[in-house]
């Protein structure tokens, strides 16, 4: 599969397990699943920024210096998404969470999610894409980590 597109496929992934948070605020899931689910899912989008961070972005910069500007505002992005996860980690890790709080902060993490997502599938997909053939096996291994969403 193109690396473009395993990227597109990450971030599904990713929305999903965000949809699936969403969803479990709104069934009035257990404060413990709840928890459970939000750390996994931060998890997840950590590994998945840092993974871009340290692998697929330079690679780009490398291979396209044109667009380091647009990798730099990527890279701010991740550590926006970041601190919002950590707070929302903070909120949801808190005894006597207000559902209503925790349901703002989530869908503040989800608008950030979204945008970004939006902006870096536009800005670099079809790079990537470009680039599925032409790397070699390092560098490759390095954006399939980053466009590979697991469990652990």
């Amino acid at each position: 599969m193109a690396f473009g597109n395993q990227l597109v496929q990450a971030h599904i992934a990713l929305r999903e397990r965000l949809e699936e948070l969403r969803d479990g605020l709104v069934d009035g899931a257990r404060v413990v699943d709840l928890r459970t689910h939000c750390l996994s899912f931060c998890a997840a989008l950590e590994r998945h920024h840092t993974a871009e961070d340290d692998g697929v972005f330079p690679v780009l910069a490398r291979e396209h210096p044109e667009l380091r500007p647009v990798l730099d505002e990527l890279g701010r992005d991740h550590r926006i998404v970041s601190e919002a996860l950590t707070a929302l980690a903070g909120l949801v890790g808190s005894a006597g969470v207000d559902p209503v709080a925790l349901a703002r902060e989530v869908d503040g993490v989800a608008a950030l999610v979204e945008t970004h997502f939006t902006y870096e599938e536009r800005k670099i997909a079809d790079l990537l894409s470009a680039l599925t053939g032409r790397l070699g096996a390092a560098d490759a291994a390095l954006i399939t980590r980053a466009t590979t969403v697991t469990d652990g």
